[in-house]
C-alpha cells in the first residue's frame, strides 16, 4: 500500500473537480445523460503531475488520488442540474411561484450531502470492494490506465486539441444558427426532425457504447416517427402529441429505476445494508456529528425538520444502494434515488395532514442525489485503489476536500445557468429531461396516464427481463430507450454515430478503445466549457453573440498553440 496524498495531488483534485463540474454540468443538460469521468481524470490528472514533476518518476499512487477528487465534481454536477432546474421549469410552465435556493445555504447543502455520501461509502467499501469484490467497471478502467501508464504531455496537448476544436465548432453554432436545423417538408406528416450538430452529444455516444446509444435511438424512432404522427391523425395538436410522447418516456425512466430497484435491491437487502452495521470505529464517531449538521443546514435551508431528519436517514439507504448498482452495472440512476426518498417523504407528511411544500421537497431530492453520486463515485474510487495498491485512506481524504469544493462552487454554476442560458433551459437546444422529471415527480405532469402507461410497461418489462436467460436479457435498454422518446432525433442521431464509431473500434481497432476514449471525453469537454464560458458571459452582462465571438478567438489561439507543441513533440520523439 501506498501513499499518494499530497499537496500537488490535493490542488489538480480539487481544480479539476472544478473544471469537471462546470463543464459536466452544461453536458448533463444539453446531453441528458453524463458518463463516468474517471479515465478523463486519469489522463488529464496523470499529466498535469508529469509536467510538474518533469525531474521524478511519476508516482501513480499520486495520479490516482488526484484522479479520485477530480471525478467527484461531475458526479456533484450531475445531483445538482439533474433535480434543481426544475424549480425553473415548474415557475416558468406553470405559473409558480416555488423560491429559488439561497446560494450560501445551497453551498452548504451540497458540501454536506458529499461529504455525507464520502463517508457512508467507507464501510460499503469494506464489503462491496475487499470482500465482495464487486467489478465497478469505470474505477477498474481508471487502474488499467493507469498502471498502463497512458498520461503525459502529448495525452493532455492532445486533449486540448480536440476540446478546442469542438469549442469553437460548438460557438459558431450556437451564433449561426443556435435552433439547428428543421426539416419542415416532414411536418406535414406529423415527423417534426430537428438536426442539431452537437459534437459532445458523438463523443458521448462513443462512451455510452452501441447498446445503450442504439436503444436511445429506437426510443426516438418509436416516439418520433411513431406515436406522434398516430395521435396527430387522431385529434391530437402538436404540443398535446408531443408532451403526450414525453410524459411516457420520462414513465419509462422512472419505471425502470423502479423495477430495477424491486427485482435488484430488494433480494440483495442483508447483503447490501449489512456494511453500514459493521462500519470501522471512527466512522461511528464521525458520522453522527456530521449527519447532526446536515440536519440543521437542511432545516435553515427550508426543509421542515421531520423531513430533514428523514432525509438523512434515506441517504444512508440510497447510498447503500448506489454503491451497490455501481459496483455491478456501473449505472446510478441519482435523481431517482432522490425521487424515491422525496415521494416516501410527501407520503408521510400527506398521511398525518403536514405541511410539506415543493420547494422542501426539492431541497431532499437534490440533497439525496448529491450523496448518490458522489458515493457511487467513490465506489469507482476505492476499486482503483485497490487494484493498484494506493492507501485507500488517501482517497477517502481527498474525495472529502472535493467534494467540499464542487459543493461551494455549485451554486455560481446553477446561477449562471439559470440566467445565461434562460433562453435555452427545457428547449431541444437544452432539454435537461432529469429535472423535467423530477419536476413531474414533484407537480405532477400534463399527460398523467401517458406517464402511468410508461412507468407501467418499463416496469414490468424491467421485472420479466430479470427472469430471462441470460442471453435474452438487455437486448434494450429501457431506460435510454424512454430518454430517446423524450428527447426526439435532435440527440439520438449524434449519440447513434458516435456509437456507429464505437462499434467500429471494438470490432477493427479495438487497441484504439482509449485513445478513441480520450477523443471523446476532449471533445465533451471542449464544448461543454465554452458552452458554460458563453453563459457566464452573458450572465455577467455581456452580448451572448459578442461573448461567443471572443471565446471563438480565444479557443482558436489555444488550438494554434496545442498544434504547434504538438507538432513539436512529434518530432523530438522522432
Amino acid at each position: 500500500m501506498n501513499k499518494g496524498f499530497t499537496t500537488r495531488a490535493a490542488i489538480v483534485a480539487t481544480g479539476l473537480s472544478i473544471f469537471l463540474l462546470v463543464s459536466s454540468s452544461y453536458i448533463a443538460l444539453k446531453l441528458g445523460a453524463l458518463p463516468w469521468p474517471i479515465v478523463f481524470s486519469v489522463i488529464v490528472a496523470g499529466s498535469i503531475i508529469k509536467l510538474l514533476n518533469r525531474s521524478k518518476p511519476v508516482n501513480i499512487h499520486e495520479v490516482n488520488v488526484a484522479q479520485a477528487g477530480a471525478s467527484i465534481g461531475g458526479l456533484v454536477a450531475a445531483g445538482v442540474v439533474f433535480t434543481l432546474p426544475g424549480i425553473f421549469w415548474l415557475n416558468s410552465s406553470q405559473g409558480l411561484a416555488i423560491p429559488w435556493p439561497n446560494p450560501w445555504l445551497l453551498g452548504l447543502v451540497v458540501s454536506l450531502a458529499g461529504v455525507l455520501g464520502v463517508l457512508l461509502s467507507v464501510p460499503l467499501k469494506l464489503t462491496f470492494v475487499d470482500r465482495e469484490n464487486l467489478p465497478y467497471p469505470a474505477g477498474t478502467a481508471g487502474a488499467e490506465v493507469l498502471k498502463l501508464g497512458k498520461t503525459g504531455g502529448r495525452q493532455l496537448l492532445l486533449i486540448l486539441l480536440v476540446g478546442c476544436l469542438a469549442a469553437v465548432f460548438a460557438l459558431y453554432r450556437d451564433v449561426a444558427f443556435p435552433a439547428g436545423y428543421t426539416l419542415a417538408s416532414l411536418a406535414a406528416a406529423g415527423i417534426f426532425l430537428t438536426l442539431y450538430p452537437m459534437p459532445l452529444a458523438i463523443g458521448g455516444g462513443y462512451i455510452l457504447g452501441p447498446k445503450a446509444s442504439w436503444s436511445w435511438l429506437l426510443g426516438a424512432v418509436i416516439g418520433w416517427l411513431g406515436v406522434i404522427p398516430w395521435l396527430l391523425q387522431h385529434g391530437f395538436d402538436r404540443d398535446g402529441a408531443t408532451g403526450f410522447v414525453q410524459n411516457a418516456g420520462m414513465g419509462m425512466v422512472l419505471g425502470t429505476g423502479v423495477g430495477f430497484f424491486l427485482t435488484y435491491i430488494i433480494p440483495r437487502l442483508k447483503v447490501i445494508f449489512a456494511p453500514l452495521f459493521r462500519a470501522p470505529e471512527n466512522f461511528l464517531r464521525l458520522f453522527p456529528l456530521v449527519a447532526l449538521v446536515a440536519v440543521v443546514v437542511l432545516a435553515l435551508a427550508g426543509v421542515p425538520w421531520l423531513a430533514a431528519v428523514l432525509c438523512v436517514a434515506g441517504v444512508m439507504v440510497m447510498v447503500a444502494v448506489a454503491g451497490r448498482m455501481t459496483g455491478e452495472t456501473n449505472i446510478n440512476p441519482l435523481e431517482q434515488f432522490g425521487i424515491f426518498v422525496g415521494i416516501l417523504i410527501a407520503l408521510l407528511y400527506a398521511a398525518f395532514s403536514l405541511e410539506l411544500g415543493m420547494y422542501a421537497l426539492f431541497m431532499i431530492v437534490t440533497f439525496v442525489s448529491v450523496a448518490a453520486a458522489v458515493a457511487g463515485d467513490a465506489g469507482h474510487d476505492f476499486k482503483s485503489a485497490a487494484l493498484v495498491g494506493t492507501h485507500f485512506m488517501d482517497i477517502v481524504k481527498v474525495d472529502l476536500i472535493a467534494a467540499i469544493a464542487a459543493g461551494v462552487c455549485a451554486p455560481i454554476v446553477l446561477e449562471t445557468i439559470r440566467y445565461g442560458f434562460a433562453d435555452q433551459l427545457f428547449t431541444p437546444a437544452m432539454p435537461a429531461p432529469q429535472a423535467k422529471l423530477v419536476a413531474g415527480s414533484i407537480s405532477g405532469f400534463s399527460h398523467p396516464m401517458a406517464f402511468a402507461g410508461g412507468f407501467v410497461f418499463a416496469l414490468v418489462a424491467e421485472i420479466i427481463n430479470r427472469f430471462l436467460p441470460e442471453k435474452f436479457r438487455n437486448r434494450i435498454l429501457l431506460m435510454p430507450l424512454g430518454i430517446g422518446m423524450f428527447l426526439g432525433f435532435g440527440l439520438a442521431l449524434p449519440i447513434a454515430l458516435g456509437a456507429l464509431l464505437r462499434a467500429w473500434v471494438d470490432r477493427k481497432r479495438p487497441g484504439a478503445y482509449h485513445q478513441g476514449l480520450l477523443i471523446a471525453a476532449g471533445i465533451m469537454g471542449g464544448e461543454g466549457v465554452a458552452g458554460f464560458s458563453a453563459g457566464a458571459l452573458t450572465t455577467s452582462g455581456l452580448p451572448f453573440r459578442t461573448g461567443a465571438i471572443a471565446l471563438m478567438v480565444l479557443f482558436m489561439l489555444l488550438l494554434i498553440v496545442a498544434l504547434f507543441l504538438l507538432l513539436y513533440s512529434s518530432r523530438r520523439s522522432r
